[in-house]
């Protein structure tokens, strides 16, 4: 990028949103990390450079128009994020909308927000608890991040709702020349439907804006669940490793018959060792948790045995009218009986007819399945070494069990052999499943857990299986695999990119996706 074009963009864009809302250097600016560090950048080791070479910080719409007219103007790469640090592409300018964190409504009758993407599920929350409204917002396992921005990348939470990509209705939307649209009903001046209903009239274009480059996303409608008046959480264990098959299949086929609604959450003994409270618990772990070992499984077995855990734990929530409640868990029970020693515990909270249970009433959860957002998982991470950081590989799969399992044993095998412990946060729905390994690792092991990555990442293609998000290292492999005649998908959003954004302004690289002209800056997909 030209030293001289860059200093002359942000020049430019002080004089639209103030000077000190711009970062000449990535070195401050940005929203504080866990380490209280405001810079820009891969806040952890990564075999990729990702450090930009600024940030731009807009707190309104006509702003973010403006700053990306100046980018075409000074051929000035940009990558957005909501409320992250960093990008694909060394030396891109960060165009940080954490600034732009306006609820610009909640609708407590017909139960929907509209936020912009500075908005954090926190925000959410706390906003629906000060004004004392009878609302549920589904919230991923950490609330720090962005409603849109989670949304938008696919993310998921663990209400009734927890698809949050099915759950927006309503997007506005920056195009890459600066060009402002909203689209479904909202395309309509002074429509009255923008967060009701999704499809509006001719073709949705909603999608083009998921996990793209194609726009900047400035705010969406997000749809929440009201309270219900009877809430029970659910935890059932099983004992064998292979149990995993039919712990996937019962649940899946009861969401399937609306009596679970939300996301189930399984977990391996490893991950419910180590997220137990249990001291002793932790003081075994701790001797295997280092950098270059793992925790071994008869010790695992052990650790099993001796707390009476499952090999497996399957979480979910039951939410209902409050004479339904009993029938649901007396339905629920008899299903995984069919499950050789399984057990099955819960907390019931059930009100009278006519009341909505709170979230005071709740108070915590260790799984946020009542949309009470936490922060307790960050925990974890520096449970090898502080500080610690994590990755994951997340891909999809049919709903039976079978095909995760045989996947599983692969994987788990493959990240034993490279001196990692296979963290299980597997999450159902009713058509599929979402194999997430958590990987936690410390500094020095940031090359071997790069090596597991592809490993893992290429196994799964072969067998006909691939992530459906991932992180920023492996966007490019993760695109390859969508190879159906000749890559004519990536083809076909090549096109839609070279016409929107013709000298690629916007988050170069993001999901795999390029222009098809040398980008600005110079970095060639690594597939």
């Amino acid at each position: 990028m030209d030293a001289q074009k860059l200093q002359e963009f942000f020049d430019g864009v002080a004089q639209v949103i103030g000077e000190t809302n711009v970062s000449r250097q990535p070195s401050s600016g940005g929203l504080k990390d866990l380490s209280g560090s405001t810079a820009y950048g891969d806040p952890f080791a990564s075999p990729t450079n990702h450090d930009p070479s600024g940030a731009v910080r807009p707190k309104s719409v006509e702003e973010v128009r403006k700053i990306v007219r100046l980018a075409n103007q000074y051929a000035i790469a940009l990558w957005t994020v909501s409320r992250g640090k960093t990008s694909v592409v060394q030396g891109t300018v960060v165009l940080d909308l954490h600034r732009m964190n306006t609820i610009v409504e909640i609708n407590e009758e017909y139960c929907y927000a509209i936020v912009e993407p500075g908005v954090s599920f926190f925000d959410l929350y706390e906003e629906i608890q000060r004004r004392g409204l009878n609302l549920w917002p589904s919230v991923p396992a950490i609330g720090w991040g962005s409603v849109l921005g989670n949304t938008t990348d696919r993310g998921f939470g663990y209400t009734p709702l927890g698809d949050h990509a099915q759950a927006q209705c309503g997007m506005e939307v920056v195009l890459p020349n600066g060009e402002l649209l909203r689209t479904g009903m909202g395309a309509m001046d002074g429509s009255q439907m923008f967060a009701l209903y999704k499809g509006g009239f001719g073709p949705s274009v909603d999608g083009l804006f998921y996990q793209s480059n194609l726009g900047i996303v400035t705010k969406i409608g997000i749809q929440m669940i009201p309270a219900p008046e009877a809430y029970a959480t659910v935890e059932v264990d099983v004992p064998q490793e292979s149990d995993l098959v039919a712990l996937v299949s019962i649940l899946s086929d009861l969401m399937r018959r609306s009596v679970i609604l939300n996301s189930s959450s399984i977990a391996n003994i490893f991950r419910i060792a180590l997220t137990s409270r249990v001291p002793s618990v932790h003081e075994t772990l701790q001797k295997y948790m280092k950098p270059n070992s793992c925790v071994p499984y008869d010790v695992l077995e052990k650790i099993r045995v001796e707390q009476k855990w499952g090999f497996w734990r399957a979480y979910f929530s039951l939410y209902s009218q409050v004479e339904m409640l009993p029938g649901l868990l007396q339905t629920t029970r008899r299903a995984f009986n069919a499950i050789p020693g399984a057990t099955m515990t819960w907390r019931e909270l059930s009100g009278k007819p006519g009341e909505f249970i709170t979230a005071a009433m709740i108070k915590s959860e260790e799984i946020p399945q009542s949309g009470i957002p936490t922060l307790a998982p960050l925990e974890l991470l520096n449970s090898r070494q502080n500080p610690g950081g994590h990755i994951d590989y997340s891909p999809l799969f049919p709903p039976s069990g079978r095909e995760l399992y045989k996947w599983y044993l692969k994987a788990k095998q493959r990240t034993i052999d490279a001196k990692f412990d296979f963290f299980a946060d597997f999450h159902v729905f009713p058509r599929h499943v979402i194999g997430i390994e958590l990987i936690i690792y410390t500094a020095e092991e940031a090359k071997r857990v790069d090596q597991l990555m592809r490993h893992v990442l290429h196994e799964a293609a072969e067998m006909g299986y691939t992530a459906y998000r991932t992180h920023l290292d492996y966007m490019d492999e993760v695109a390859s695999h969508f190879n159906f005649n000749g890559w004519a998908l990536r083809q076909f959003i090549t096109k839609l990119k070279d016409f929107l954004d013709p000298i690629g302004v916007l988050s170069p690289g993001k999901s795999g996706i390029w222009p098809s002209r040398e980008p600005i800056l110079n970095s060639k997909p690594r597939i």
